[in-house]
């Protein structure tokens, strides 16, 4: 017969007895409140490692439907918006109308040069905007636009399938697409970093919240 939990006299949940390493955890109950809490001696907001998943308290994660559908709406938005920034990109480096193909399967599917310079601007530029919606302060009421800006826009306006597609040419035709590879990858995570710089610049998170 397994012993009765260790609880809180506000926590529903059993303090998670194999996680060690912890310095503190805060679990949000079904009803939204903060119910758990572990401070070391002199310990601080955000001096320990991230924090448990629920799951490991037994709860069931639901995403509120708002939630789902901001992230719909902004996913479609950004996978418009950067079908529009290809679409600019190949009339800027094709006036006369001309092609670079990179071929796949003896000519059977074809990705454009400037798509890929297309999906390189959209990855570059999305990583940034994403570190910025990351790095900002978001009151609680704007969870929406957040998650419609963040996993939604930008999720939709950023793609590695392209990229991918030319890079399995790379050692036959298309030096190009691994540096494109290259450099999306990378400067993508320096892009992030800075955004998140910026983010936190531009809405710093109240006084007394802690780093994040």
């Amino acid at each position: 017969m397994r012993p009765a939990p260790d609880r809180t006299e506000d926590c529903p949940f059993p303090r998670p007895t194999s996680v060690t390493k912890r310095r503190f955890w805060l679990v949000s109950a079904p009803d939204a409140a903060v119910c758990h809490r572990s401070w070391p001696a002199g310990g601080t907001l955000g001096s320990g490692l991230a924090p448990p998943s629920p799951r490991e308290y037994g709860c069931r994660v639901r995403t509120p439907a708002r939630l789902l559908l901001a992230v719909f709406l902004g996913g479609a938005l950004g996978t418009l918006a950067r079908v529009w920034l290809g679409s600019v990109v190949s009339t800027a480096t094709m006036p006369q109308g001309t092609a670079d193909l990179v071929e796949l399967s003896a000519g059977s599917m074809h990705v454009l040069d400037s798509d890929i310079l297309a999906a390189l601007i959209a990855n570059l530029a999305g990583s940034l905007a994403l570190g910025i919606v990351a790095g900002a302060h978001w009151a609680p009421q704007r969870a929406g636009w957040r998650a419609a800006l963040g996993p939604g826009f930008c999720g939709g306006f950023t793609t590695f399938s392209l990229i991918a597609l030319a890079l399995a040419l790379v050692f036959s035709t298309s030096a190009w697409a691994i540096a494109a590879f290259l450099l999306g990858t990378l400067g993508g995570v320096l892009a992030i970093v800075l955004g998140r710089a910026l983010g936190r610049r531009i809405s710093p998170p109240p006084a007394g919240a802690g780093a994040r």
